[in-house]
């Protein structure tokens, strides 16, 4: 409590080497272009009005030059155990008081931090790691991105970008007007999940850990076309794996995820694959890095659109989604989704038109070759 000069700062991260660190390892072996970012759910109780990383609490002033130069040492720290930092957000959920760790932060006193601290801070030890504010959900962003980004913001030369959740609902036209507000932004989704103590399932336990909910791979792809339509450079799963009970979690909030371990001793299978997985793999795949966005038009639909309302997940099964990238080797991806009853389809694009049934409760993809 009170080292304000990080002196007992564990340059090791010995805390982190059991799990945390071969995960990462064995992450990056697999995938060496991996974007990695950090995002702080508490800095450490004693640094706080509350003196808990629990509920909520703010950041005192006496400790903002101290937390700042935390991240520094982290990042630090992380990339001397082999593991490269990309950017990293200023605080998880700011405007949530929660019974996990959490800490409160208007936009002003964000702004602040990064503008007299954190900004400063990164700038000098790591100037290539990026700085993405609010990390907190859609409904709000566009206030958020004011105060972060905004012509008269003392933030704004040390932002990168907004990152955001999808808790608020769907919002997309939020999200389209920051992207219009400030093309040079980076737009980032951050976090989602179905959260079981939220949107429960139906099913048996059994059967969902063997089969999950389909609709849950729909809530993914919805979501993931609008924020792409609506000017987002990405999309993150809060939860790639967890266990048959949707944890492990210290406050029992337990969610589902697109891998499901089932650690029982009885259990069938290791592992299972839930419809979220699937749904993924239609961007993950065939969206490449580097790939830029195709303007495209469903007929009948008001894209961006979406509904800025609770819960979230919902799919609009009135009309396709489409989204279209045009990706490094010249071919053009598109993906489509249709979460009502079968439609016909005509994919129109340069060099023809396609004509398709896209069956209910489906998500396709088309590679369309590169042009002469």
């Amino acid at each position: 409590a009170g080292d304000y000069y990080l002196e007992k700062f564990d340059t090791t991260v010995a805390y982190d080497q059991n799990l945390s660190l071969p995960m990462i390892h064995a992450a990056i072996a697999a995938n060496p272009s991996l974007k990695l970012f950090g995002s702080p759910w508490s800095p450490p109780a004693w640094m706080k009005d509350n003196n808990d990383m629990l509920w909520g609490g703010s950041l005192l002033d006496e400790a903002k030059e101290s937390w700042a130069q935390y991240f520094a040492k982290w990042i630090t720290a992380y990339e001397a155990q082999g593991v490269p930092v990309w950017g990293v957000t200023v605080q998880n959920e700011p405007e949530a008081k929660q019974p996990w760790e959490s800490c409160i932060y208007t936009p002003e006193q964000t702004r602040d931090f990064v503008a007299e601290h954190l900004g400063p801070a990164l700038e000098e030890a790591h100037p290539d790691v990026k700085i993405l504010g609010y990390d907190h959900n859609k409904d709000h962003i566009e206030e958020w991105a004011d105060a972060l980004l905004g012509a008269d913001s003392a933030s704004a030369k040390y932002m990168d970008g907004i990152a955001f959740h999808w808790y608020s609902g769907s919002c997309f036209d939020n999200v389209a007007n920051v992207a219009e507000s400030y093309p040079d932004a980076l737009l980032l989704p951050s976090e989602a999940c179905f959260e079981l103590t939220v949107l429960s399932d139906d099913e048996g336990e059994a059967t969902w850990i063997a089969n999950g909910t389909w609709s849950k791979g729909e809530g993914y792809g919805y979501d993931i076309m609008g924020d792409l339509n609506a000017g987002s450079s990405g999309w993150t799963d809060w939860n790639i794996l967890l266990d048959h009970e949707g944890g492990p979690n210290h406050v029992n909030n337990f969610c589902d995820a697109p891998v499901i371990a089932d650690l029982r001793e009885d259990a069938e299978r290791a592992v299972y694959l839930h419809p979220q997985y699937f749904y993924l793999g239609h961007f993950s795949k065939f969206l490449l890095p580097d790939s830029v966005r195709v303007h495209s038009t469903v007929g009948g639909s008001d894209a961006p659109g979406g509904d800025c309302a609770w819960p979230y997940g919902g799919c609009d099964a009135t009309t396709l989604q489409a989204t279209a990238f045009l990706r490094p080797d010249g071919q053009t991806a598109v993906v489509v989704m249709n979460c009502g009853e079968d439609k016909e389809m005509k994919l129109a694009a340069e060099g023809g038109v396609i004509t398709n049934t896209v069956p209910a409760n489906s998500i396709q993809t088309y590679l369309l070759p590169a042009a002469n």
